[in-house]
């Protein structure tokens, strides 16, 4: 497969990008509110991704193609970064609402799929989280 122009463009900005404001000086590197606009955005990413998956489980009654293990290491990696970051970041607001918003989500799409699944179409557990590994040929 060819890469395209524009995915390649974009891959260049984005390493550009993420590279000035990882290894710029302070003095020209990223401001606070631009870092602070990112993890507003970061919020608003995060629930534009899993509100339509929720919203098509719901309406199809369906654990839907969504990774039962997905949503799980999803909702641990977020457990994970509300703790550290009241260890680490010493509380930092912006962060925990992003974080808690992004683990609120996550629970309730992996508690939808378990839902679905075990009420609905039948499955046990153990053939929910296997599904991503197990071969059906």
């Amino acid at each position: 497969r060819r890469v395209d122009v524009q995915t390649f463009l974009l891959a260049v900005i984005y390493v550009a990008v993420t590279s000035w404001a990882l290894f710029a000086p302070t003095s020209v590197g990223p401001s606070d509110s631009a870092i602070a606009f990112a993890q507003e955005l970061s919020i608003a990413l995060n629930v534009a991704s899993l509100l339509p998956q929720l919203k098509q489980n719901f309406i199809r009654k369906s654990s839907g193609s969504y990774s039962s293990v997905t949503a799980s290491l999803a909702s641990a990696g977020c457990t994970i970064r509300l703790f550290t970051t009241f260890e680490l970041a010493n509380g930092d607001p912006l962060l925990l609402v992003n974080y808690g918003v992004a683990l609120a989500l996550n629970l309730s799409l992996l508690l939808q799929i378990i839902y679905y699944a075990t009420q609905k179409e039948g499955k046990t557990l153990s053939q929910l989280y296997l599904a991503d590994v197990k071969s059906d040929s």
